[in-house]
């Protein structure tokens, strides 16, 4: 099978941004929310939150999420992995990502967190395709 290098994975996000994250909750339920991710070179999602919200709760308690980006074409890339809550100097490198990609954003505002989503799975899926094409990489 047809692997999904970074340099396809970086630009599809760049040019997506839009997309859906999923984090558990205590009580083993999936939770969902539309967040805008940005992305590292390196293949990171990087998306912020209020510390208040249900997905920062979940990610304290389990620490790993899923994505799919790309909610308005007919490809998608769904990624899985672990999520970090970035703090100090990564929080601040993060954040300058963040707000490179996506300027006047509250990324380093001290009521949000920055979450960093390390992709160890991806799956881009094209239904614009006859068949629909599948390309999966697990890091």
């Amino acid at each position: 099978m047809e692997t999904l290098s970074l340099a396809a994975f970086t630009s599809f996000v760049r040019a997506n941004p839009l997309g859906v994250v999923a984090t558990t909750a205590a009580n083993g339920h999936p939770e969902a929310a539309l967040v805008s991710f940005a992305v590292t070179e390196d293949g990171s999602l990087l998306f912020n939150a209020n510390l208040s919200t249900r997905k920062v709760a979940n990610l304290r308690a389990n620490p790993r999420a899923a994505a799919v980006i790309g909610c308005t074409g007919s490809i998608s890339v769904q990624a899985e992995g672990p999520a970090v809550i970035e703090s100090g100097a990564a929080r601040r490198e993060a954040g300058q990502i963040y707000l490179d990609q996506f300027p006047g954003s509250r990324a380093l505002d001290e009521a949000f967190a920055l979450i960093r989503l390390t992709p160890d799975w991806l799956r881009s899926y094209d239904a614009s395709a006859e068949p629909a094409r599948v390309i999966e990489t697990w890091k």
